[in-house]
């Protein structure tokens, strides 16, 4: 698995001590190196006196109470074995967390691989520890992007309106046939094989076209219903209905109407604008707000869309050198975040994985796949960051906590701490990296198209005419090429 290692040794010293850890590494394949320990009797003898105490608290010697007996009686009643062995408990991991502190190795929060070699005469202890993977990026300098800002258009503007107008919404009675957008007051029941189901008694039922509540094809069945009316009717379930023990079959329903109400909207006026509580004082102040939202939402959008096309570039572009622990540590944290969202709805995962009909090697796999490209996609930022020289500010970081502060996500969190102002620095700086980019690489059509009639213009007036003399055709053309030059 690995090449020609290189053997660096170094010793730590143990609490002062003239006996020390003793540490070898090699360096070999796939952002990997070994750590072979040798770990110094004192600390040995520490953890072992540690060791003696807890089965001494824990085992019935004759003649001896809990957690008084010598640690000679304690080792020859139990075996040394056994003491060594409840000591490496504690001594593996510490000897491991000195030992990667002490040799440099640059934090990774995957868990190093732990071997044993041997407990006697000396411990001896292999580590396999994961290093910082490596991102080698293309010349990005070389992507091309063309995509447009999206115009604002009165379509848009109109139906920002018409939401708010349903926002500010009333139900008026009317005295004609329901019709599909129209409330309901109802008194309904339905019943499949006896078994009653979706009962309303005098409540209000909004029949919206395509609703599937409480079935698909109930709200079509009330229009044309007046206030005062009733009906029976059948609807054939569909057999992917939530309620199992009714899909398939068919229900009967019987309703009757209270009342019928259609939605009145406001009109769009001045007094409407200045209700919204947004110091509007005028329909045309809420346009312009609406305008400006939009013109906002159009730049983010076009901006991630730009991110996510220059990412995907840079993954594919660059050389990457991982560890597949890493990748396997993440993808551990892929699946433990899918069988949380899965609890949330109360879904065993394993009847999950059964119900989509995968094994869990399957699913292991995608996990990885998934946690490999998450990893090359934080990375190719992070890279891009350090390459560019991407920095900001203290005063940037702040602006941004606060920012966050008054966002109800991040309410009950304390962002006033070093690790909080660190992630806020990381992500501000993987933003203006993408930012840099974005600065190089994106040159919109209606840029390229006025940058070229700007080019083709300005070299007209440079061609000087073959004769002093000039002809009326000249004379005229000149002006023009004037005007297209301003």
């Amino acid at each position: 698995m690995y090449g020609t290692a290189v053997r660096p040794q170094f010793a730590i010293k143990a609490n002062g001590s003239e006996n020390a850890l003793k540490v070898t590494r090699d360096d070999g394949e796939n952002r990997q190196a070994i750590l072979h320990i040798e770990v110094e009797d004192d600390r040995v003898e520490k953890h072992l006196q540690r060791a003696h105490q807890k089965v001494a608290a824990r085992v019935n010697i004759p003649g001896f109470r809990k957690g008084k007996a010598p640690r000679q009686i304690v080792e020859q009643f139990v075996g040394r074995e056994y003491l060594l062995e409840e000591a490496m408990e504690t001594l593996v991991q510490e000897a491991v967390n000195v030992a990667v502190e002490e040799s440099d190795i640059e934090a990774t929060h995957t868990p190093p691989r732990v071997n044993v070699v041997e407990r006697e005469p000396i411990v001896k202890i292999d580590a396999t520890v994961a290093l910082p993977p490596v991102a080698t990026l293309s010349d990005y300098k070389k992507l091309k992007f063309d995509d447009e800002l999206e115009d604002v258009t009165d379509s848009q503007i109109e139906e920002q309106l018409t939401q708010i107008q349903e926002s500010q919404a009333t139900w008026a009675p009317v005295a004609r046939a329901a019709k599909l957008g129209d409330q309901l007051t109802i008194t309904s029941k339905g019943v499949v094989d006896g078994k009653e189901f979706a009962t309303v008694d005098d409540g209000e039922y909004l029949a919206e076209a395509g609703s599937e509540y409480p079935a698909p094809g109930y709200a079509e069945q009330l229009k044309g219903m007046k206030e005062g009316d009733s009906k029976e009717f059948d609807i054939e379930l569909p057999a992917d209905f939530p309620n199992e023990d009714f899909a398939g079959k068919t229900a009967t329903f019987s309703v009757s109407v209270a009342d019928v109400k259609k939605k009145e909207l406001p009109k769009l006026t001045n007094a409407l604008a200045a209700s919204l509580g947004e110091d509007f004082k005028s329909v045309a102040e809420l346009r312009a707000r609406i305008i400006e939202n939009l013109e906002a939402q159009a730049k983010d959008g076009l901006r991630r869309s730009l991110e996510e096309k220059i990412i995907d570039a840079l993954v594919e572009g660059a050389e990457f050198e991982v560890s597949p622990m890493i990748i396997e540590h993440e993808a551990e944290h892929v699946l433990e975040d899918q069988q949380r969202q899965l609890a949330q709805y109360n879904i065993d995962f394993q009847q999950y994985i059964q119900g989509i009909g995968k094994s869990p090697e399957e699913i292991i796999a995608e996990a990885q796949d998934s946690a490999e490209l998450r990893l090359k996609r934080m990375l190719v930022i992070d890279t891009l960051a350090e390459d560019g020289g991407a920095s900001v500010s203290d005063e940037e970081v702040a602006a941004e906590i606060a920012v966050m502060q008054g966002s109800p996500q991040y309410a009950n969190e304390n962002l006033d701490t070093d690790e909080a102002r660190d992630a806020v620095q990381r992500i501000l700086c993987r933003r203006t990296a993408i930012d840099q980019v974005i600065e190089i690489t994106h040159q919109p059509k209606a840029a390229k198209a006025s940058a070229k009639k700007s080019t083709a213009t300005k070299k007209k007036p440079a061609a000087k005419p073959a004769a002093k003399k000039k002809t009326a055709a000249k004379a005229k053309a000149k002006p023009a090429a004037k005007s297209a030059k301003k």
